[in-house]
């Protein structure tokens, strides 16, 4: 995200990420931190104990779709409001760390995916 609209991403430490700065204007992340895993079919939850903004805001929070192996069609999983268990096909799981905000950032983000059964 850079300097321009302002806020800075660091990884603190494997996982944990610090976002600092300010801006007067939607930072709109809505892609720049993403990353994509393999999951086995089976039940999974994503959590963290450290929601920027809560675990229901659209401003500060991650979202993920997934794409199943057998070919279905791809589906949003895991959203602001929406983080509780869901049962998912084995696929590749897309996640995207999004800040969507403006005015002043210090916030610091450990988002958690954990496989239930």
């Amino acid at each position: 995200m850079g300097a321009n609209p302002g806020i800075t991403v660091t990884e603190q430490s494997p996982g944990t990420y610090l976002f600092k700065g300010s801006t007067t204007k939607s930072v709109d992340s809505w892609v720049d931190l993403s990353v994509s895993v393999h999951v086995d079919a089976g039940t999974y939850t994503m959590d963290a104990s450290d929601w920027p903004l809560g675990n229901s805001s659209w401003l500060f929070g991650l979202q993920a779709t997934l794409t199943p192996d057998d070919g279905s069609k791809r589906t949003n999983v895991f959203a602001p409001r929406d983080y509780g268990p869901k049962t998912l096909k084995a696929g590749t799981l897309d996640c995207n760390i999004f800040i969507n905000t403006t005015g002043e950032v210090d916030k610091t983000f450990t988002p958690r995916l954990y496989k239930i059964d």
